[in-house]
Order: structure tokens, then C-alpha cells, then sequence
């Protein structure tokens, strides 16, 4: 595994979820890279300013990577070009992250609608296009995320493995694969076979990332020859999933789940990060919702069945 990959268990990129705080103490946990909340690289770098307090990287640790959006080569390339000089005149929104990803695996309809996200897999030219400027642009080690498609169509045309092979042919440093189409549902399975097709032609590595919410479904999707996992809604007010799974795939052992105070403890250590570095009012007020549920208990929020609808 390349040096960059830091470890097997990675923290997704969530929207009003994944500040400067929650990614620290998904850290403490366990979490071996973590992710901005996905990033318009054209408001980036139009200097919006809403754009760039989502950028909040304040300190090395965590390590954390940003996540873009983008459909235009030129746009691309002022975001890589942005983040380059940030990091030149340590800019500390940019100097301390660790990679650059973008994202293909969106499936939010809004996102779809504008021509981005998974509505670009099939736009091969275009894909060849943005992926050869990342990889000789970018300043940091770099991937992509996917999913297997816009639809069942592109799924049977096997897209995917088109793009693989252009990520494959460029030598890009990962590629991340939510093994769905943009279409299916949130609880529609994912495609094992398929992953096991990407793994099985992939040159580069490969993280998986799709209903990881406890050590027996990380260790299915490690076995079948994923590098790392990526964990999204399951970690939500629970960080302590990643110590979880990492005793779970060391040892063998389920450890029992965080308590109360455990949970008590991890907010308090959050609340702290995010009132020292003026966290964004939208990640505060969803993470204290969040931390309350955990801390009375509410066995409705920690049902799998919720959990999943979010993964």
C-alpha cells in the first residue's frame, strides 16, 4: 500500500457533517484519513467565501483530504493551481491537507441535474480529460470516487471499468467505489460482483466504500481485496465505530459498544474544537442533535435499519 493511503479506515466526506472537529475525534478513534464535506471547485475559486470556510483545516492532524466537484478541465485546473499556492505560502486551509479527490459518486439529483457528480462516468473524454490534470497538476497525492453508473444502462455498459482503466493508465494514487448506481436506492444492495470485477483489474488501489458500519462488513469488503474502507453515516455521533472496527479486524473480537458517558466524553471533546476554531453553526447544532440522541439512549437512532438509510 502506498505510504499516503494512511491505514485501512477512512472517514467519507458528508455534507454539514464532516467539520474540523468531528474529523479529529473520528481520528482519535481510529480513522486513519479523513475528508472536507464535498467542495464546488468553481465557487472555490471564485473565492466564495461560504466555499472556503468548508475548507477548515486549521492544524496537520487530522489528516484530511478534499473532496471536489467539478465538470470543466479549467476549473479544475485554478482549484489544483489554488490549493498549490496555499500550500507553497502555508495558507493553513491548504498547507495541511494530505490529498485531493473528486467526486464522481454523488447521487443527489441537484447534482445530477447540473451535468456533475456520476452524470460525468459516461462523458469518457471529458473523464480522460479531468483526470489527466489531476494527475499532473495536483500538488498531493490524488484519486477519485465513482459509483458504478448513472443507472442500470451504464452499469451493463460497464462504465466503471472504462474509467478504471483511465485511472488505471494514469497511475492515479486510488480509486474509491461506492459499488451502486446514482439510481439505486439507498438500501438497494451493493454489487459484490462488481467490485471483485474493479478489484480484479485494477493497477492501483482500490477503497471501498458502501454499508460499512461495524468490524464484519469492513473485514467482508477488505477480503475481497479493498485497501481500505470508507465509513460515512455509520461514525454520526458514534466516532468510537473506528476503535470498533480495528480491535474487530486485529483481534477477531467485537468490544462492547460506547456507553453514555462515552459518548458525553467524545461531544465534549468535539464542542471544544468547534467553539476554539469557530466551526460553522450547521455543523455544531447537527453534531449536538446528534451526541443527545447517542447520550439518552435512543435505541430508534442506533437501529442498523436507520443507519443504513444513510450510508
Amino acid at each position: 500500500m502506498n505510504k499516503f493511503l494512511f491505514g485501512r479506515l477512512w472517514l467519507s466526506p458528508m455534507e454539514g457533517v464532516s467539520d474540523l472537529g468531528f474529523r479529529t475525534i473520528c481520528n482519535d478513534s481510529g480513522a486513519s484519513l479523513t475528508f472536507t464535506e464535498m467542495i464546488r471547485a468553481s465557487s472555490l475559486v471564485q473565492g466564495n467565501k461560504a466555499t472556503l470556510s468548508l475548507v477548515d483545516t486549521f492544524t496537520h492532524s487530522p489528516p484530511t483530504g478534499i473532496q471536489l466537484l467539478v465538470n470543466k478541465k479549467e476549473i479544475l485546473q485554478k482549484a489544483l493551481a489554488m490549493i498549490r499556492e496555499g500550500i507553497e505560502t502555508k495558507d493553513g486551509r491548504f498547507s495541511n491537507l494530505s490529498v485531493i479527490d473528486l467526486n464522481f459518486g454523488c447521487p443527489s439529483p441537484e447534482i445530477i441535474q447540473i451535468g456533475q457528480g456520476p452524470a460525468m462516468l459516461k462523458r469518457i473524454t471529458r473523464m480522460k480529460e479531468l483526470l489527466t490534470v489531476l494527475r499532473k497538476e495536483s500538488p498531493l497525492p490524488c484519486g477519485i470516487k465513482i459509483r458504478l453508473g448513472l443507472n442500470d444502462r451504464e452499469k451493463k455498459e460497464k462504465i466503471y471499468l472504462r474509467i478504471l482503466e483511465i485511472a488505471n493508465d494514469l497511475g492515479l494514487d486510488y480509486l474509491t467505489v461506492h459499488p451502486k448506481t446514482a439510481a439505486d436506492s439507498s438500501l438497494a444492495p451493493i454489487d459484490w460482483k462488481a467490485l471483485e470485477e474493479i478489484i480484479s483489474h485494477a493497477k492501483i488501489p482500490i477503497m471501498g466504500n458502501g454499508f460499512v458500519v461495524d468490524g464484519p462488513s469492513a473485514r467482508k469488503m477488505l477480503d475481497a481485496g479493498c485497501k481500505a474502507v470508507m465509513i460515512a453515516r455509520a461514525s454520526v455521533g458514534n466516532p468510537h465505530i473506528f476503535s470498533e472496527i480495528e480491535t474487530f479486524l486485529t483481534t477477531g473480537r467485537k468490544i462492547a459498544p460506547a456507553n453514555p458517558s462515552d459518548y458525553q466524553a467524545a461531544w465534549k471533546r468535539y464542542s471544544s474544537i468547534a467553539t476554539r476554531y469557530g466551526t460553522n453553526k450547521k455543523y455544531y447544532e447537527y453534531h449536538q442533535k446528534m451526541f443527545e440522541l447517542r447520550m439518552k439512549g435512543d435505541q430508534g437512532y442506533h437501529s442498523p435499519l436507520r443507519i443504513l438509510k444513510w450510508v
